[in-house]
């Protein structure tokens, strides 16, 4: 039975693309993903059993039951491979979980605002593609006070029509971005002198 697609992979990917009976590594050489235990001696197609091969060291192997250190290496491998991506999840779900918090932060500012009168107040609108730029400024790292001060400050603009505002308030934040962007940028400068004239004193 081949080997799924996302598993040879993932395999190919943990062996670092380097056949693992003689280390030439690709582009040099094809690589295919071999059984270690080959399946007419009861191998499966479990991770631990599983290893990047050339095709000229895979050809050359017969059915018979490898040593015992290289099915060892390889199973070690399998785990520390599992439990770095169990540690990706894990981060990722975080990362997930810090982005949905974000932007749920984001519209339930929004939300308490309104336009018109009080008797006929309506939300102050959206637009349609306003998570994908909140998760924008998530990941440049926008603060959760600027992203307040933003909204606050959209709201109470005076000549902004309320179709508008959305795009009122991503200016702010752009400008916020812009602006951390250009104090990184002298801080760097600082630092590279301070070590240039540092050294000479």
């Amino acid at each position: 039975m081949a080997v799924p697609k996302r598993l040879r992979f993932e395999v190919l990917r943990r062996d670092n693309h380097t056949c693992r009976y003689c280390g030439a590594s690709a582009p040099d050489v094809k690589l295919t993903v071999d059984h270690v235990v080959p399946e007419v001696l009861g191998g499966t197609d479990e991770p631990s059993n599983l290893v990047t091969a050339c095709e000229p060291c895979n050809s050359g192997k017969t059915s018979t039951s490898p040593g015992g250190p290289l099915v060892e290496d390889v199973r070690q491998d399998a785990v520390r491979w599992a439990r770095a991506m169990e540690q990706a999840r894990v981060i990722r779900q975080a990362h997930v979980e810090a982005r949905d918090a974000y932007a749920d932060f984001f519209l339930s500012l929004w939300q308490e605002w309104k336009t018109g009168k009080s008797s006929f107040a309506k939300p102050v609108p959206l637009d349609d593609a306003w998570r994908t730029t909140l998760d924008k400024f998530f990941e440049y790292d926008v603060s959760a006070e600027d992203i307040q001060h933003a909204v606050t400050t959209a709201m109470g603009a005076v000549g902004v029509r309320p179709e508008n505002t959305f795009r009122y308030f991503c200016g702010i934040v752009w400008r916020i971005i812009r602006e951390l962007q250009e104090t990184a940028g002298q801080i760097v400068v600082a630092n590279l002198n301070d070590e240039i004239y540092g050294e000479r004193d």
